[in-house]
C-alpha cells in the first residue's frame, strides 16, 4: 500500500485495482517473455532512462504504483534489469524520481525471496546508502518511503551494519514518533531486522530511548486493527525488547519500561483479548515478561478487559506451542494474584473453569522438559539475597527456565486456594495422584538431577491447598505422599521444606489418625523441629504467600502441635528424638528471634504428658536452657511460661537432684523478687517442686527465698497465700533453722499464721497454715512464744471443722505445742482427750500417729489423764491397730501402753490382760525396732507380773519363745536385760519348759559354733551334729555354711581333729540336702574338705566343685590356687572317688589358663602313673585321666616336658589294652599332640611299640580311629628321627585302609593320601618297595574318586614315584608307570576340571606315562578325480615306522573306512606327526588324491582330537576334500581298533 502522506498528485496517478480476472491475466502477461505487458514493463524501464524528468516521474511512478499494488508478481521481476535502474535513480536530484524508485524498491524487496535475493547483486556495499540518506531527510514521507524500501533491505547483516554505522536509529524513531500509521509499521519492520542481526544495547543503547520506542511502537500498535491480522510488526519488536537478555545493560531493567506508563498496557491486553491466535500468542509472550514487574498493575487491566481471561484460558486449553501454554497460565497467575475472585468468577461464567483444571493437569502429567523461557513466576528470596536488597524480596525476582508442571501447579495452586469446588475436580481428574508421582519421583533422587527445581515446592504446595479438605484426605491414595513430602522436608532449601511442611501441615489438620501417626513415622517431626523460626528469619515473605494461598503461618508448629497431642508419639520415640532439638531452640538467636517460644510451648506439650520426656528434656539439657533463658528477663508472658515449665519439669523426682537444679532455684528466686505478679506465683509453684529436694533446701538461695515468700504470704491474694505456705512448708521441711529464720523476720510470721487459722475462710489455706505450723513449731523458741500458745484454740477449733485434710495437720500441730509442759497443762481437758482418742482409728495412719503422740505427752505424770483415755476406749483402739499399722505408728502404741501400764491400776486390769498376746505379735515383726522392743518388753514386764495375765493367752510356746531368744543377742543391754526378765516369768509355767523346740535352738547354735570361743564351739557344733541331720534347711538358712566353713579354715585358734571333722560332716549334710548350696561354700573350703578322712565328706566335696567349676571357667584357676590338683591327684593315687576325682581334674585341666600354671607340669608324671598302676580298673577314670593328659599335651611346652616321656609309655599301653573307640580316640590324639613337637616323643612311642599299635589301629573298622591313626602316622615319620621303623608293611597297612575306607564308605581319606605322600616324601627307598607298586591302584582310584585335596595328595605322590623311574630297577619303574597308566583318562579330565594349579602336574604325569594311540578313518568327502571313477584308500605312518592302509572302497567319492590303526608308545610321543595319504586305485595304477600331515602332541593331554581334515595336493589345499578322523590317546586301545 502507499502511504497515506502522499503528495496529491502521485495520489491522483494511483491506477485502480484491476478486477481479480484482469489481475489475472495481467500477472501472467507481466512475468511471461515477449507478451505485450511484458514489453510494456520493459519499455517502461527503458522510458525510466529517458533524459525529461517529467516522464520519468511517471515511469517511476507507474512502476512504483504496479510493484506496490502487485505483490504477488514482485518476487518473479525482482531481477537486476529492472533492480539497477530503480537503484540508480535514487541519487536523482528531483525528489519525485528519488521518492518513487525507491518505492518500487521497496515493495520488490518485501516479497523478495531468499533466492530472489542472490541475483540483486547490485545491492552491495554503498548501492543502498541512498536509501539511508533519504530515510534521514527532513521530509517524513520521503523518510517512510525509505524504510519501506529498507525495512527488509536490513536483513542483510553487511546492509544493516551500514545503516546502524549511519545513525539509521535516530530517523527510525523520528518516524514512529511522527510518521503515518503505515511508516510506523514500515519502522518497525527495519527495527525488528536490525535487532535481529545485532544486541539491543547496539541498536539502543539508551535506556530511554529504549522506553520511547516501546511506548511509540504500544501507540502505534493500538492503531492497529486486528481484523484478518496474522502479524503486526510493532507487537514482533515489543516481543523481541521484552524478551531480552540484556537486562544486565539497563537500570531499571527494559521490563519496567512497558510498566511506567500503565495506560499503555491497553493495546497488549486488547490483542489478547480480541487478537487472532497468532496475534494473542505474541502479546502473551510479552505479558508473560512483564508478570515479573507489577502484577498486580497486569492483573487489574487483564481482568478488566472483557475477554481476556477466557482468552487465556483457551490459549493454555488449546495451543500447541508449550511456551505460549506456560506464558497464558503465567499471565494467568498474575491476574489470580490479588483478583483470584474475580478471576474465577469470569472463568466460571464462561465455564471454561473446569477445562482450564483439566488442561493444567494433563499438564501436570506430561512429563515435559524446561522450556527457553527465562520467566520466574513467584518464588521468594532470602533476605540475603543480594537482589533484593532495601528492596521489596517479591519485586526484583531472579530469572528463571519454568516447565508446564511448574505453572500448572501454580495456577492449579490459585484456584484451589479460593474455590473449594475446584478441588474435589483436581481429584477426580487424577491431580492428586500426578502431584504425588511427581514429588514422590522428586525427592527419591537427588534434587540437583532436576532442571526445574520450582516444580517441587509448588507441588508441595498445591498439595498443602488441597489437603486443607477433610474430604480429599480421606481418599486411599493420600498416604502414599507422605514419605515424599517428608522426604521433602529434609531438603536443603528452605523453600522446598517451608511447602512440604505447609502440606503436611494440612494433612495432620483434616487427617485421620492414621495419617497423623504416619507422618509422625515418617521422620516428619524432627524436620518440623529444625523448620522452627527458619523461615520468619530467613525468608519472611514465605509467610505473606502462605497468607496469600491461607495456609497457616508456622506450619511446623501445627505439625508438632498436633502430632504431639497423640499419645503414641508424645510418649514415644520420635518425641524424645525432638526434645534436643526443641531444647536447642531455646538458646537465644538473633536470626530466630521467634524459634524460642515456639520450642517453650511445645516443649510444655512434651513435658505434660510424660515423665520420660521430662528426664529426656533435662538430658538435652533443658534445665540449664531454661534457666539462662529466664536470666535474659524476657517478657512478662515468655517469663510465666518458663517458670510453668520449670514446674512441669521438676514435678519428676528424678530432676530434682539435677546439676541445673541450684542455678534455676536462684532464677526462680529473682523472678520472685522483681517478676511480674503471674510470674512471682508460677515461680513459686516451680519453687515448691524444688524445695522436694534437700539439696536445694539446704542451699543459700532457698534462705534467700525465705522473705519473698513471707511478704507474699502477708500481703498476697488467698491463691498466692496458699501458694506460698506450701513452698515454705517444703522449704522447711526438717530444718528447724529454716523455721527460726521465718520467725526472725519482720512481719511476724507466726502472727500471720494466726490469722489465717483464726478469721480465713479457706479451709484448705487454714490446712497449710496448720501445716506451716506444725513445722515451726519444732523450733523450742517458737513454741514458748506467747503467741504458739495463742494458737492452741484455733487448732483445736480447726480439729473440729469435720475435714479430714484440715484435722491431720491441726493435730499435728497440737502434737508439736503439747512439748511445752505449759501448752499440754492447758489442752489437758477431758474434751480434747475424747477428740484425739476419737481420731485414733482409722487409715489415716500419719494422724493416728500425732494423736498418740499427742495422748503420751497429756498422759505422762496425770493419772486421771490416762484413766480418761481408758475410758474412752483408748486401749481398744490401739489392740485392734498395733498389728495392722505401720512400724512407726505400733511403736507409739507400744509406747502409749507403756505409759498407761506404768499405773499399777491398770496394769492389774482385765484390759491389761489383752494386752499380752498382741505385744508378743508385735514383737515377732521383722520390722519391729530397738525403741519398740523396749516399749513392748517394759509394757509385758509390767503385765507379766500377774500371772493370770497368761491365761487368755492363745500362741503357742514356740511363738512366744522364738522372738525371746533373739533379745538375748540384742546389742542394747536394757533390751537383753528386758528379754531376760520375760523370759523368766515365762519359764516359770511348765508347759514353756517343755514346748521348746530343738529347731527354735538352731541359730543361736549356728551363731555360738562361729563365735571363735573353741569350748562354745565345741558344744554348738556337736549339738548341730546331730540337729542337721533332721533341719538341715534350718542350718543353711541361720547362716551354719557361713560359720561352719569359718571353723572348717580357722587357724587361731586352731581347732581339734575332731571339731574340724565333725564341722565337716554338719557341712556335709546341710549340702546333701540341697545341691543349690553347693555355690554358697566357698572353694577353699571345699578344696580342704577333699582332705578328709571321710569319704562321704570328699565325695559331696567334690560333687560341690564340679557344681562350681560348671559355672565359671575363672572358678578352674581358683580351685588350682587353691591345691584342688594336687588334692585329686592324691585321691587317684589312692584310688579314693576315682571317677569323680578324675572328671574334676579333667575339668581342671581343660581349662586353658591352669595348664599355664606349674600344676599341669606336675600333674603328668602322677597321671602317666595312674595308667600305669595295674590297681587301676575304673574306665571311666581312665578315660578321663587320659583326656586330661590330652588336655595338658594341647600346650607346646608341656608337650616337650620331659615327663612326657613317660606319658607316651602310658599312653601306647593304654592302646595295647585295647580300650573303647573313645579311649583310643582320646589317646591317640594325645599322642598326636607328644609327637607333633618331640622328638625325644617319638622315639618314645617307637620304643615302647606303638608304631605296631598304631598300625594295627589303621585297619579299624572305625573310620576316625583309623583316619587319626594316620595322623599319628603323619607326625611320627614327619622326619628321618624314625627311619629305622620304616616298613613296606608300614606302606601296606596305609594301603590297606584306605582300601578298607573306601569299600565301607564309598569315600577317600585324605588323611591316609597325605601320610602316604609325607613316608614316599621322607623315606625315598619305600617308593621302590613292591608295597608302593601296589599302592598305585588305591591311588588312582583315589584320583578318581577323591576331592581336591585328595586329588592334589595323589598327584603329589604319583609326581614322587615318577621322579624315581629313572633310578628304580627298570621292571620295578615299568610296572609302576604301566599301573599309573590306568590314570591318564583322569588326569586328562583333570586339565579340563582341575584348577591350573594342578595342571602342571598331571601335564607332567601324562607325558611321561606309557599309552596308546588309536587313529580311526571314518570317512572321506568329494574325493572325485577328474578322470575315471575313485577307488580311494588311505595309507599311514608315524614317524619313521611302517605305514598302515585302509581298505579300498571303490567307486565312491564319499567313502567311509571307519578302520582304526593303534600304535602303543612306552612314553607319550612328543613332537611327532600323522602322516596320511589319501590315493584311489584305478586299472592305470594309484593317484594321490591329497595329503594330510598332523601334529598328535595335543591329544595326549585332551585324549579326543578329532574333525574334518583338509587334503593338500600339489603343494596347495583342497578345501574341498576332506578326511573325518578321530585320534584318541589312551591307557588301552580302544574296542573298535583292536
Amino acid at each position: 500500500m502507499a502511504s497515506s502522506n502522499m503528495s496529491e498528485p502521485r495520489d491522483s496517478r494511483e491506477p485502480t485495482s484491476p478486477s481479480p480476472s484482469t489481475s489475472s491475466s495481467i500477472s501472467r502477461d507481466l512475468i511471461q517473455n515477449g507478451t505485450p505487458a511484458n514489453k510494456g514493463l520493459k519499455s517502461l524501464v527503458l522510458v525510466l532512462e529517458s533524459s525529461n524528468e517529467e516522464t520519468q516521474e511517471i515511469a517511476a511512478t507507474v512502476m512504483a504504483d504496479i510493484f506496490t499494488m502487485r505483490q504477488d508478481i514482485c518476487d518473479i521481476l525482482a531481477i537486476d534489469e529492472i533492480v539497477q535502474p530503480c537503484m540508480k535513480h535514487l541519487t536523482s536530484g528531483n525528489q519525485v524520481i528519488a521518492t518513487q524508485s525507491a518505492r518500487a524498491l521497496g515493495a520488490l524487496s518485501c516479497s523478495a525471496s531468499a533466492t530472489s535475493k542472490n541475483k540483486m547483486s547490485c545491492l552491495t556495499e554503498g548501492d543502498v546508502r541512498p536509501l539511508i540518506e533519504m530515510a534521514k531527510t527532513s521530509s517524513i514521507d520521503v523518510a517512510e518511503t525509505a524504510f519501506a524500501a529498507l525495512a527488509n533491505l536490513l536483513s542483510d547483516a553487511q546492509i544493516a551494519k551500514e545503516a546502524l554505522d549511519d545513525n539509521i536509529v535516530m530517523a527510525l524513531t523520528r518516524v514512529l514518533k511522527e510518521g503515518s500509521l503505515e511508516g510506523k509499521i514500515s519502522a518497525s519492520r527495519s527495527l525488528r531486522q536490525l535487532l535481529n542481526q545485532f544486541p539491543l544495547s547496539e541498536v539502543l543503547p539508551d535506556y530511554s530511548q529504549c522506553c520511547f520506542i516501546i511506548h511509540a511502537l504500544l501507540v502505534c500498535l493500538s492503531g492497529i486493527s486486528l481484523d484478518n491480522v496474522t502479524s503486526l510488526e510493532p507487537l514482533d519488536v515489543l516481543a523481541l525488547m521484552a524478551r531480552t537478555k540484556e537486562d544486565s545493560h539497563f537500570s531499571p531493567p527494559l521490563c519496567t519500561a512497558f510498566l511506567e506508563v500503565p495506560e499503555s498496557l491497553e493495546p497488549l491486553v486488547r490483542c489478547v483479548s480480541i487478537g487472532p491466535p497468532p496475534i494473542q500468542d505474541k502479546s502473551i509472550q510479552i505479558l508473560a515478561n512483564l508478570c515479573q514487574g507489577r502484577h498486580s498493575l497486569l492483573g487489574e487491566y487483564l481482568n478488566r478487559s472483557q475477554g481476556c481471561i477466557a482468552s487465556l484460558a483457551s490459549r493454555v486449553m488449546e495451543s500447541k506451542d508449550m511456551e505460549i501454554r506456560i506464558s497464558s497460565a503465567v499471565i494467568l497467575i498474575s491476574a489470580m494474584r490479588d483478583r483470584r475472585e474475580q478471576s474465577i468468577d469470569i472463568l466460571e461464567a464462561s465455564k471454561l473453569l473446569k477445562d482450564l483444571i483439566s488442561a493444567l493437569v494433563d499438564m501436570l502429567k506430561q512429563h515435559s522438559s524446561l522450556t527457553s523461557l527465562d520467566i520466574e513466576i513467584w518464588k521468594p528470596y532470602t533476605e540475603k539475597s543480594p537482589l533484593n536488597y532495601e528492596q521489596d524480596v517479591l519485586s526484583v525476582p531472579e530469572l528463571g527456565k519454568v516447565s508446564e508442571e511448574t505453572v500448572a501447579l501454580w495456577l492449579l495452586s490459585l484456584i484451589c486456594s479460593y474455590h473449594a469446588r475446584s478441588k474435589y475436580t483436581v481429584m477426580e481428574l487424577g491431580g492428586v495422584d500426578a502431584v504425588s508421582d511427581r514429588l514422590a519421583s522428586c525427592t527419591a533422587n537427588r534434587q540437583e538431577q532436576y532442571e526445574d527445581s520450582e516444580n517441587i515446592w509448588t507441588c508441595a504446595l498445591l498439595l498443602a491447598t488441597l489437603f486443607q479438605d477433610s474430604v480429599i484426605v480421606q481418599s486411599s491414595e493420600i498416604m502414599r505422599t507422605v514419605p515424599s513430602l517428608a522426604s521433602l522436608l529434609k531438603s536443603d532449601d528452605i523453600i522446598n521444606k517451608y511447602f512440604a511442611a505447609q502440606a503436611l501441615a494440612s494433612l495432620v489438620s483434616t487427617g485421620s489418625r492414621g495419617i497423623q501417626l504416619a507422618i509422625a513415622n515418617s521422620g516428619a517431626v524432627l524436620c518440623a523441629v529444625a523448620l522452627i523460626g527458619q523461615v520468619e528469619s530467613d525468608m519472611p515473605n514465605l509467610v505473606t504467600m502462605a497468607e496469600e494461598f491461607k495456609l497457616a503461618e508456622n506450619p511446623s508448629q501445627i505439625i508438632l502441635r498436633t502430632l504431639f497431642e497423640l499419645e503414641d508419639v508424645c510418649t514415644g520415640a520420635i518425641a524424645r528424638r525432638s526434645i534436643p532439638l526443641l531444647v536447642d531452640l531455646l538458646k537465644p538467636m538473633p536470626d530466630r528471634p521467634g524459634a524460642p517460644l515456639i520450642a517453650l510451648h511445645l516443649l510444655t506439650q512434651l513435658a505434660e504428658g510424660s515423665e520420660t520426656n521430662k528426664v529426656a528434656m533435662a538430658e538435652a539439657g533443658a534445665l540449664d536452657a531454661l534457666t539462662k533463658y529466664l536470666s535474659l528477663s524476657p517478657q512478662d508472658s515468655t517469663e510465666t511460661t518458663i517458670t510453668n515449665l520449670l514446674g512441669i519439669l521438676y514435678s519428676n523426682p528424678d530432676l530434682l537432684y539435677h546439676e541445673s537444679s541450684r542455678s534455676t532455684s536462684n532464677q526462680l528466686v529473682a523472678v520472685l523478687r522483681l517478676g511480674s505478679r503471674s510470674s512471682r506465683l508460677s515461680a513459686v509453684r516451680t519453687l515448691q517442686k524444688l524445695f522436694d529436694s534437700e539439696n536445694i533446701r539446704d542451699t543459700e538461695v532457698a534462705w534467700q527465698a525465705i522473705q519473698p515468700l513471707l511478704a507474699m504470704l502477708e500481703s498476697g491474694t488467698e491463691i498466692e497465700q496458699q501458694a506460698a505456705l506450701v513452698a515454705l512448708i517444703k522449704l522447711s521441711a526438717g530444718n528447724i533453722s529454716k523455721g527460726s529464720a521465718m520467725f526472725d523476720v519482720e512481719g511476724n510470721t507466726l502472727e500471720n499464721l494466726y490469722k489465717i487459722l483464726s478469721f480465713s475462710s479457706s479451709l484448705e489455706l487454714k490446712k497449710d497454715a496448720a501445716r506451716l505450723c506444725c513445722i515451726l513449731f519444732e523450733n523450742s523458741t517458737i513454741r514458748a512464744s506467747p503467741i504458739a500458745a495463742e494458737c492452741l484454740q484455733p487448732l483445736i477449733s480447726l480439729m473440729t471443722s469435720g475435714s479430714s485434710m484440715a484435722v491431720e495437720p491441726a493435730v499435728c500441730a497440737l502434737n508439736r505445742l503439747l512439748e511445752e509442759e505449759y501448752n499440754a497443762e492447758v489442752a489437758a481437758t477431758g474434751e480434747v482427750i475424747d477428740l484425739l482418742v476419737s481420731f485414733v482409728p482409722g487409715t489415716n495412719y500419719q494422724l493416728s500417729e500425732a494423736c498418740i503422740g499427742a495422748l503420751i505427752k497429756l498422759g505422762k505424770d496425770r493419772p486421771n489423764c490416762k484413766l480418761d483415755m481408758v475410758k474412752a476406749g483408748i486401749i481398744e483402739h490401739a489392740l485392734d491397730m498395733i498389728l495392722d499399722v505401720p512400724v512407726s505408728v505400733s511403736s507409739s502404741i507400744a509406747e502409749l501402753l507403756r505409759i498407761l501400764t506404768n499405773n499399777s491400776g491398770i496394769a492389774k486390769s482385765s484390759a491389761a490382760a489383752k494386752m499380752v498376746e498382741p505385744l508378743f505379735l508385735l514383737l515377732r515383726r521383722p520390722d519391729v525396732t530397738m525403741w519398740d522392743q523396749h516399749s513392748a518388753l517394759q509394757a509385758l514386764v509390767n503385765i507379766l507380773e500377774k500371772p493370770q495375765s497368761l491365761a487368755a493367752l492363745k500362741l503357742t510356746p514356740s511363738q512366744i519363745i522364738e522372738p525371746l531368744i533373739s533379745f538375748l543377742e540384742s546389742p542394747s543391754q536394757a533390751i537383753q536385760q528386758l528379754g531376760t526378765e520375760v523370759l523368766s516369768h515365762l519359764l516359770e509355767q511348765e508347759h514353756f519348759q517343755q514346748d521348746i523346740t530343738t529347731k527354735n535352738a538352731v541359730v543361736p547354735l549356728v551363731q555360738l559354733a562361729g563365735i571363735g570361743i573353741l569350748s562354745l564351739q565345741q558344744t554348738a557344733v556337736k549339738a548341730l551334729e546331730s540337729i542337721s541331720q533332721s533341719w538341715p534347711k534350718a542350718v543353711a538358712d541361720a547362716g551354719g555354711i557361713f560359720e561352719l566353713s569359718k571353723v572348717i579354715v580357722q587357724d587361731d585358734p586352731q581347732p581339734s581333729q575332731a571339731l574340724w571333722e565333725s564341722a565337716a560332716l554338719v557341712l556335709c549334710n546341710v549340702l546333701r540336702y540341697n545341691s543349690d548350696n553347693y555355690v554358697k561354700v566357698s572353694m577353699a573350703v571345699l578344696v580342704r574338705l577333699l582332705n578328709s578322712t571321710m569319704e562321704s565328706t570328699v565325695t559331696i566335696a567334690l560333687s560341690a566343685l564340679l557344681v562350681q567349676e560348671k559355672g565359671s571357667s575363672r572358678c578352674a584357676v581358683a580351685m588350682a590356687e587353691a591345691g584342688a590338683v594336687r588334692a585329686l591327684l592324691e585321691l587317684l593315687k589312692s584310688h579314693q572317688c576315682e571317677e569323680s576325682a578324675a572328671r574334676l581334674l579333667e575339668a581342671l585341666i581343660n581349662n586353658s589358663r591352669v595348664r599355664e600354671t606349674k600344676v599341669a607340669k606336675y600333674a603328668i608324671a602322677p597321671l602317666s602313673q595312674y595308667l600305669l598302676d595295674p590297681q587301676s580298673k575304673n574306665q571311666s577314670a581312665k578315660f578321663l585321666v587320659t583326656l586330661a593328659l590330652g588336655d595338658i599335651f594341647q600346650h607346646e611346652s608341656l608337650a616337650r616336658a620331659s615327663d612326657s616321656v613317660s606319658a607316651c609309655r602310658a599312653l601306647v599301653s593304654l592302646l595295647e589294652d585295647q580300650p573303647t573307640d573313645d579311649m583310643t580316640m582320646v589317646a591317640i590324639c594325645a599322642l598326636q599332640s607328644l609327637v607333633m613337637h618331640s622328638r625325644t616323643n617319638r622315639r618314645a612311642v617307637a620304643e615302647a611299640g606303638g608304631i605296631l599299635v598304631v598300625q594295627e589301629l589303621l585297619l579299624s573298622p572305625n573310620v576316625d580311629i583309623s583316619g587319626q591313626a594316620a595322623l599319628l602316622i603323619k607326625y611320627l615319620f614327619s622326619n628321618h628321627t624314625l627311619q629305622e621303623y620304616v616298613s613296606n608293611e608300614l606302606i601296606r597297612s596305609l594301603t590297606a585302609a584306605l582300601e578298607r575306607e573306601l569299600l565301607s564308605t564309598s569315600s577317600i581319606n585324605e588323611v591316609i593320601l597325605r601320610t602316604i605322600y609325607v613316608m614316599f616324601s621322607n623315606f625315598k627307598k619305600v617308593r621302590f618297595s613292591e608295597a608302593a607298586t601296589l599302592c598305585i591302584p588305591h591311588l588312582v582310584c583315589a584320583l578318581k574318586d577323591g576331592n581336591e585335596a585328595a586329588q592334589e595328595s595323589v598327584l603329589d605322590t604319583l609326581c614322587l614315584l615318577k621322579e624315581s623311574w629313572p633310578q628304580m630297577n627298570e621292571d620295578i619303574a615299568k610296572a609302576q608307570s604301566l599301573i599309573s597308566a590306568e590314570a591318564i583318562p583322569v588326569l586328562q579330565m583333570l586339565m579340563k576340571t582341575c584348577p591350573p594349579s594342578f595342571h602342571e602336574r598331571a601335564d607332567s604325569l601324562l607325558h611321561c606315562l606309557p599309552g596308546c594311540l588309536t587313529v580311526t578313518i571314518i570317512r572321506g568327502n568329494n574325493l572325485k578325480q577328474t578322470m575315471g571313477g575313485t577307488n580311494a584308500f588311505c595309507c599311514l605312518q608315524i614317524g619313521n615306522g611302517p605305514p598302515r592302509q585302509t581298505k579300498v572302497v571303490n567307486h565312491s567319492i564319499c567313502p567311509a573306512w571307519n578302520e582304526g590303526f593303534t600304535w602303543l608308545f612306552d612314553v607319550a610321543p612328543k613332537g611327532q606327526k600323522l602322516y596320511i595319504i589319501c590315493k584311489s586305485k584305478n586299472t592305470f595304477g594309484k593317484s594321490t588324491l591329497g595329503r594330510v600331515t598332523i601334529q598328535i602332541d595335543k591329544v595326549v593331554t585332551e585324549g579326543v582330537y578329532s574333525g574334518f581334515f583338509s587334503l593338500s595336493h600339489d603343494g596347495g589345499k583342497d578345501g574341498s576334500r576332506t578326511l573325518e578322523i578321530e585320534i584318541v590317546w589312551s591307557n588301552r586301545p580302544s574296542n573298535d581298533s583292536m
